[in-house]
């Protein structure tokens, strides 16, 4: 059920929580926790007045590809040691499901923890983080470069914050990002206080416009950016430019970017440098016909598209006529055979996730003839979000 704001019903959530996620602090007076539970929807079961088990939902505004739109922030999954195992997740997952249908909010994310216990539940791996591991040997390789500035401070520094907020925009004004939630002011206004470590650097070009801006903290020898944008590939090789003139007495270096990034294009030797991916995010459809309306279609043609397998959402299964030409790109719900057939699970590694047709058919997850020319656009998550 969802549970009402009130103070016996925070104090419980909190004693919930810090039970299940060893928490020492009292989260009714721990002003991070609070930001968020304050833009939240709170989801419980209670027994004999007692809260068993608890999520929360932040929703937020989104984009998917042509849509501004909205997804949900989902965490704090938990329950009492008493009530583990009862079927209480599976009771809250589906309530929560059906009342953001009703709202209208097609997807929603969670993050890449206990991955095969959220499949049961429709989650799936969308959104990687890519990893850049180096030494301060590797300096001397960096791409770099002469003009314009670096400019750091923390959030609440107008200059850098302007810097950053604008170049954080550009992305949300295109049609090009797959998955990528749209971080509201109370987000970023907590930042100081989420991350209380981090610094933020943003690098103006020459003439004077923010072309870069990267988060960072340094802890003992390693030097570890946690997130960084450009708009241009000057913007990154200003910062790299300014790590390396200012943190060459670090031994180590760690750049978190988003999948899609090429940072080892900005090293003249690549052989210096460690990379891995790992999932970051999971995500679950909760309206397919909204998702697939959203979609942009390399090819012209018309295709059918079945879901099936989707018990906690039926409102999905069934076939979709999807059609792009010269009038438009156009979906329908139709009654028809389908030339692909897939779960729920695995349309949302090939819309919202990098998977493609393709690759998707090969692997046995859609069922469907891979020669094809149904191919959907990939596109970019700019921005990695943990809520």
């Amino acid at each position: 059920m969802k549970l009402q704001k009130n103070d016996a019903n925070l104090q419980q959530i909190a004693r919930l929580i810090k039970d299940a996620f060893d928490k020492d602090t009292d989260l009714t007076k721990d002003q991070v926790f609070m930001s968020r539970y304050d833009h939240s929807d709170s989801y419980g079961i209670l027994d004999k007045n007692k809260l068993q088990s608890y999520i929360m939902v932040n929703p937020f505004p989104a984009r998917v590809f042509t849509q501004k739109t909205k997804m949900a922030g989902i965490g704090y999954v938990s329950s009492d040691k008493t009530a583990r195992g009862k079927g209480n997740i599976t009771v809250l997952m589906r309530e929560i499901l059906k009342d953001l249908h009703q709202e209208e909010i097609p997807f929603a994310n969670l993050a890449s923890f206990s991955e095969n216990f959220y499949r049961q539940y429709g989650f799936e791996d969308t959104i990687y983080q890519k990893k850049y591991v180096f030494t301060n040997k590797a300096l001397p390789y960096l791409r770099t470069i002469t003009d314009g500035k670096t400019i750091t401070g923390t959030w609440s520094d107008l200059l850098v914050q302007n810097g950053a907020a604008q170049l954080y925009e550009v992305p949300m004004h295109t049609s090009d990002e797959r998955n990528t939630m749209n971080r509201e002011y109370w987000w970023w206004n907590r930042m100081e206080k989420y991350y209380p470590e981090r610094n933020l650097a943003v690098y103006f070009g020459r003439v004077g416009l923010p072309q870069a801006y990267m988060f960072y903290h340094v802890k003992n020898d390693t030097f570890f950016v946690d997130e960084m944008y450009a708009d241009a590939g000057d913007g990154i090789k200003g910062l790299l430019t300014y790590i390396k003139e200012n943190y060459a007495d670090c031994a180590r270096f760690e750049i978190l970017m988003p999948e899609e990034s090429k940072l080892e294009n900005f090293f003249t030797e690549q052989r210096v440098l460690e990379i891995g991916i790992k999932p970051y995010m999971m995500s679950r459809i909760v309206d397919f016909e909204k998702i697939i309306s959203c979609m942009k279609v390399v090819n012209f043609g018309s295709y059918t598209i079945r879901v099936t397998g989707d018990e906690l959402c039926p409102w999905n299964k069934g076939t979709w006529q999807i059609t792009n030409d010269h009038d438009g790109y156009r979906v329908k719900k139709v009654s028809a055979s389908a030339d692909f057939t897939g779960t729920i699970n695995s349309w949302t590694k090939v819309l919202l996730g990098d998977m493609i047709l393709h690759d998707a058919i090969k692997a046995g997850e859609i069922a469907g003839d891979h020669y094809s020319k149904l191919e959907f656009v990939k596109g970019t998550v700019s921005f990695y979000d943990y809520f």
